[in-house]
């Protein structure tokens, strides 16, 4: 079996709305939205990947965010990777910050919205956590 670990951000509004990039040119998993992020290199810890991953991908120097949740280590229906993965949030700043190296487009969804989406069977798990938290801050 093999093992990844991922860092992810969520950027979200103050109407509650998430940024998603558009995966439906790059998607390797059948997925067409997914969260800002990436692969945590060997000797990195999450949050450097996740500083690292969001210059690659915005080119945007990213400081201030908070740890969510960690998922996993879970193996996903039909895979052989046992995958780990690092949620972090941030409030979006304005999208003019952002220059997008990597993906189609970015688009914004409420969380209901995104649930509709084709994303990696994670992210659900994710968006289900992301749907309680945001009601408790209201």
């Amino acid at each position: 079996m093999k093992s990844k670990k991922v860092s992810i951000i969520v950027f979200y509004n103050p109407e509650g709305k998430i940024l998603f990039q558009s995966r439906k040119l790059m998607s390797k998993y059948g997925e067409e939205f997914g969260f800002f992020g990436g692969h945590i290199e060997e000797n990195e810890s999450p949050e450097e990947a996740l500083v690292r991953e969001i210059k690659e991908e915005l080119t945007y120097d990213l400081k201030y965010f908070k740890f969510f949740k960690q998922y996993g280590p879970r193996v996903y229906k039909d895979s052989d990777w046992e995958i780990t993965h690092f949620v972090f949030l941030s409030k979006l700043p304005h999208l003019s910050n952002f220059k997008q190296n990597e993906g189609d487009s970015m688009e914004l969804f409420t969380i209901t919205e995104a649930k509709k989406l084709k994303l990696v069977h994670a992210d659900y798990h994710i968006l289900d956590d992301l749907e309680l938290y945001f009601k408790k801050l209201k």
